[in-house]
């Protein structure tokens, strides 16, 4: 287990707004006061500021975000503080995968508008927080997986076959339009042939309206 920092250390403090100053100032503002009010054996030894201005927080290509993230990673710093939460990330998944890898390199992060998201290194139950968003970030995973699974497998019942492209050659395609003239479907012809649907379909495009029967595809 890490040992604990005390106080803040070395504080990035992070703005995104809109092109909307008085959002930028409200921001200030709120930190400048949360700082100014720290007792004085957690006040930070450094502040570096980073800004993004116009820039979603549904993306992380943020100029001035990465440019914190390297510092962070590079073991820089010590703390990040923002407004919210969601100046940092509005996907509350990333958020949470992004606390996690800051702990991984000893930052903390605080909102000064959010006490429960106070993960500054004095708070004591600063690991019971983070341990609880690690729990969350896991059940998520797991949600993902069997999502995919599960799409997957419908997608192999509706004969699709998965995996590298299958190199498709005039062989093929003469197979495939003799399968279709014996009356064969889409889907029948790309199950004998083990290739999907669509694949089926290409083969067989300049052909299919000259002198290929009506079917109805199963």
């Amino acid at each position: 287990m890490k040992s604990e920092k005390k106080g803040l250390g070395r504080v990035a403090i992070y703005y995104r707004v809109s092109t909307d100053k008085q959002e930028l100032d409200s921001q200030k503002s709120a930190i400048e006061k949360w700082l100014e009010d720290l007792p004085d054996d957690q006040k930070p030894r450094s502040v570096t500021v980073f800004e993004d201005e116009g820039i979603s927080g549904s993306t992380l290509r943020r100029p001035g975000f990465q440019e914190m993230m390297k510092t962070a990673n590079e073991q820089r710093l010590d703390t990040i503080v923002c407004y919210r939460l969601d100046r940092f990330s509005r996907n509350a998944t990333t958020a949470i995968n992004l606390l996690l890898n800051l702990d991984e390199q000893g930052v903390a992060f605080i909102s000064v508008t959010q006490p429960v998201l106070n993960l500054g290194h004095e708070n004591p139950f600063r690991r019971t927080m983070l341990a609880a968003f690690a729990e969350i970030a896991e059940i998520e995973r797991e949600t993902i997986v069997t999502r995919v699974r599960s799409g997957l497998d419908a997608v192999r019942r509706r004969g699709v076959k998965l995996g590298a492209p299958v190199r498709i050659n005039e062989e093929m395609r003469q197979q495939a339009l003799t399968l279709r003239k014996s009356g064969k479907t889409f889907k029948q012809v790309a199950l004998e042939l083990q290739m999907s649907v669509g694949s089926v379909h290409r083969l067989v495009k300049d052909d299919q309206d000259k002198d290929l029967p009506e079917i109805l595809e199963g």
